[in-house]
């Protein structure tokens, strides 16, 4: 089987985020091939009342009903706003153990700042953090480049500053790790 990336929403994802982000995704993990598979439900028992967010590990935890080839990664997109324990919100998450990850896309419109909806800076939001989630089930660490796309964002101007690309030392380690998928 060819190594993958399946993106799988969870929750309504509107118009063509899904679709963007396959291509982009395509371009930057190339030679794998990047697919649209599925729509999970959002899990209700990740929802905390009190937080009025959901906890991502419901979310990685469903998507491993798509995790049945070790060599595919599988990134899940939700437009609900995550956490997970220590930290108030999280743009997504990974695990390395099980190649999926999830991203939330509730922080990263402009509106969420209280700015004009801006298509283009949106869907290059999304694309960092999907690069960023997926860089971590390749078992990249944070980068301490801030340009670098592994760079961890604490704040959207972490994610804004830096590129949806990998930095020269961990776009190496990431050729590596795809030629060590490829069959």
């Amino acid at each position: 089987m060819r190594p993958s990336i399946v993106l799988v929403a969870i929750g309504e994802i509107k118009g063509n985020l899904l679709e963007r982000l396959r291509e982009e995704l395509s371009v930057i993990f190339y030679p794998l091939l990047v697919e649209i598979s599925g729509t999970l439900s959002i899990p209700k028992e990740a929802y905390n009342f009190s937080r009025k967010q959901y906890k991502s590990s419901h979310f990685l935890e469903a998507l491993k009903i798509y995790a049945t080839d070790k060599n595919s990664k599988i990134l899940g997109i939700t437009p609900v706003d995550l956490y997970t324990k220590g930290l108030n919100f999280i743009f997504g998450q990974a695990t390395l153990e099980d190649n999926v990850c999830v991203i939330s896309i509730h922080r990263l419109k402009p509106e969420f700042y209280e700015q004009a909806k801006n298509e283009k800076i949106f869907i290059e939001r999304c694309t960092k953090e999907a690069v960023h989630e997926l860089g971590h089930t390749f078992f990249l660490n944070h980068c301490p480049n801030p340009q670098c796309v592994m760079h961890f964002s604490n704040h959207i101007l972490d994610t804004d500053r830096k590129s949806k690309n990998f930095c020269e030392k961990c776009q190496s380690k990431i050729t590596e790790k795809i030629k060590s998928l490829e069959v």
